[in-house]
């Protein structure tokens, strides 16, 4: 996928803004503050409909205007489609070449952007959710049946936790569910599982070429139920098992809405026993893996990379700049990187030109 065209009105600090791009590596340079990451943002939003810094879309719009526009070419091949996206205090319009997307799952396989930014060094000490949220996207963009599934057992969740925090407690009802939700979680495990698989299949090579040494690593999936042929009875009965708890605490305890992922470099939880620069090389090298993964060059998805060689030395650099050889397109910001075979675009504040 190769993002040709980017408009942007009153998205951020951007006021109005036309500008064109070409494949391979853009860097898009200025002085902080100045709006490097506003543009990147909203690349990263062509593929999601949400950004990765707010969660609330309403402060995507410059101060004083009613709503933010997003107009985006994307060429696949010959195929060239046109995007549309309208950001509202409390709303949003997505047309695809002038007719609306009424569900998100299309919204990826038009624009698909991977994502590195210096907020997600602390993936692997943070929260679990946050990778969860890193599978489940990985994984709703590789398969709409994933995104199907994993948007139905929410849905069931949502109504499980509603009907546990009743003053009387239907237990038909939240028995119903959970059978329900056993059913949709053996297949969400089981992608998972997959997925888990195939990254291990790329992630060590890629992470050695990063870090110019050889490294052993893993991402390491922590099923809440082992997806093996007695996953429904084992899973019906830990559900069942946490159902008086559950009650108490208004809230479904167990499913893949509790699971976790961790990862191992040469042995060694990086979590936990890594250092700030070996978790930031091992995020990177988990952003960066998806795209390992599509085998159609057509496809691939757009990297757009924020800040990301503010922390590295110029070997790391290098060797990042040689990975991202195997990439269709890649956004990258810095204050000031030289690179002669790169496009540039020239960032001042509220303002963006392409240099060459």
């Amino acid at each position: 996928m190769i993002l040709t065209r980017l408009r942007l009105r009153d998205f951020r600090t951007y006021e109005n803004l036309d500008i064109s791009f070409e494949p391979g590596l853009t860097l898009v340079l200025g002085e902080n503050a100045t709006g490097k990451t506003n543009l990147v943002e909203a690349i990263h939003y062509l593929s999601l409909a949400r950004s990765w810094r707010s969660k609330e879309d309403g402060t995507l719009v410059r101060d004083g205007a009613p709503l933010a526009r997003i107009e985006a070419e994307v060429r696949e091949g010959l195929l060239i489609r046109h995007l549309e996206i309208e950001i509202g205090k409390n709303s949003k319009r997505i047309l695809l070449n002038g007719k609306p997307i009424r569900r998100l799952s299309e919204l990826s396989k038009v624009t698909n952007v991977i994502c590195f930014s210096p907020s997600d060094v602390p993936l692997f000490a943070g929260s679990p959710g946050e990778r969860r949220s890193f599978l489940d996207v990985s994984l709703s963009k590789r398969s709409s049946d994933y995104f199907s599934l994993i948007s139905r057992y929410n849905r069931l969740l949502k109504e499980r936790n509603a009907a546990l925090k009743s003053r009387n407690p239907d237990m038909v009802l939240i028995d119903s569910l959970a059978e329900q939700l056993v059913g949709l979680a053996e297949p969400i495990v089981r992608y998972r599982s997959l997925y888990v698989a195939s990254l291990n299949g790329v992630l060590p090579d890629l992470l050695t070429r990063l870090k110019g040494e050889k490294t052993l690593c893993e991402v390491t999936y922590r099923p809440f139920v082992r997806p093996d042929d007695d996953f429904k009875r084992k899973a019906a009965k830990a559900f069942l098992d946490a159902r008086e708890s559950d009650l108490i605490h208004g809230s479904t305890s167990v499913g893949p809405h509790r699971e976790d992922i961790g990862f191992r470099q040469n042995g060694k939880d990086i979590a936990t026993r890594g250092s700030q620069g070996e978790n930031r090389m091992a995020v990177l090298a988990l952003k960066l893996a998806p795209s390992l993964l599509v085998e159609d060059e057509e496809k691939k998805p757009i990297c757009v990379l924020d800040d990301v060689t503010s922390e590295l030395d110029r070997e790391n650099i290098g060797r990042l700049l040689q990975v991202l050889q195997d990439f269709g397109q890649v956004f990258l910001t810095a204050t000031n990187l030289d690179i002669p075979e790169a496009s540039i675009v020239d960032v001042s504040i509220n303002h963006a030109t392409r240099r060459k």
